[in-house]
């Protein structure tokens, strides 16, 4: 049975319009998730999944796909349960599926690859991406991790809390469908596994500012991924250099 990663696309968006048809740095968001899990290396297939058939075109190499949704699968009243539902019913082969959401560009390919292989382990019904944070946090003003008669706690010390960041969900078919058939009326049946990503992951871009600033952090991330590559070049050629001026030293003795 195979292991599919969803990337769920939607053509309209009110917050930020036409946003995954912008490019982000040479790219769309969509490009950029299909590329991700492709070499994360763990998924049988990739499903583009949108209402437009424009990103039909995304589809490169054989194990990458497309399924069309319709219109009022991808409108602001389409709920998450039901469009899983929808995937369900079309890939009745599938063992799971891992929605790899496009609007979360800087999640690793590491981030991808553990939410898919924390999924696919015995006991594991479905799984979500989160943050752990350390910080006093509130609820409707009422504290929910510390208490504020006492002494202010270290950060360190504090109850974490677990951040839902949906830069990746997924769940198991059997579990999800035998559920959901029964009346179930929530996303996440049986054992749900959190699984801790990158704190980048969870910049999600809703706005036109998170557009821009995620496109900015993704630049300076490529710069000094280009700025590490050539310092350990040059090391290399350093340690050689050294090396063969050794070399030299003792041929002439």
């Amino acid at each position: 049975m195979e292991k599919i990663a969803v990337i769920p696309i939607r053509s309209g968006s009110k917050r930020l319009p036409k946003k995954n048809y912008k490019l982000f740095n040479f790219r769309t968001l969509a490009e950029i998730a299909r590329d991700k899990c492709l070499a994360s290396g763990i998924f049988d297939k990739i499903i583009i999944s949108s209402d437009d058939p424009y990103f039909k075109k995304l589809i490169n190499c054989n194990k990458v796909d497309f399924l069309q949704r319709k219109s009022h699968l991808a409108d602001d009243n389409a709920t998450t349960d039901v469009v899983v539902d929808f995937l369900f019913e079309n890939f009745i082969s599938c063992e799971s599926i891992l929605w790899v959401n496009s609007v979360s560009p800087l999640q690793s390919v590491e981030d991808i690859k553990n939410c898919g292989l924390s999924l696919n382990k015995a006991g594991i019904d479905c799984v979500m991406a989160i943050n752990t944070l350390y910080q006093h946090c509130c609820i409707s003003h009422k504290p929910i991790n510390f208490n504020p008669q006492n002494s202010f706690e270290m950060t360190q010390n504090l109850e974490p809390i677990q951040r839902y960041i949906y830069s990746c969900m997924g769940w198991k078919r059997d579990v999800y469908v035998k559920n959901r058939k029964k009346g179930f009326k929530g996303l996440f049946p049986g054992n749900l596994s959190l699984v801790e990503v990158s704190s980048l992951a969870g910049m999600l871009i809703k706005y036109e500012e998170d557009f821009v600033l995620c496109s900015k952090i993704d630049e300076a991330l490529d710069f000094i991924s280009k700025v590490n590559f050539s310092n350990h070049h040059m090391s290399k050629q350093r340690i050689l250099k050294i090396k063969n001026i050794k070399s030299l030293q003792k041929a002439s003795i």
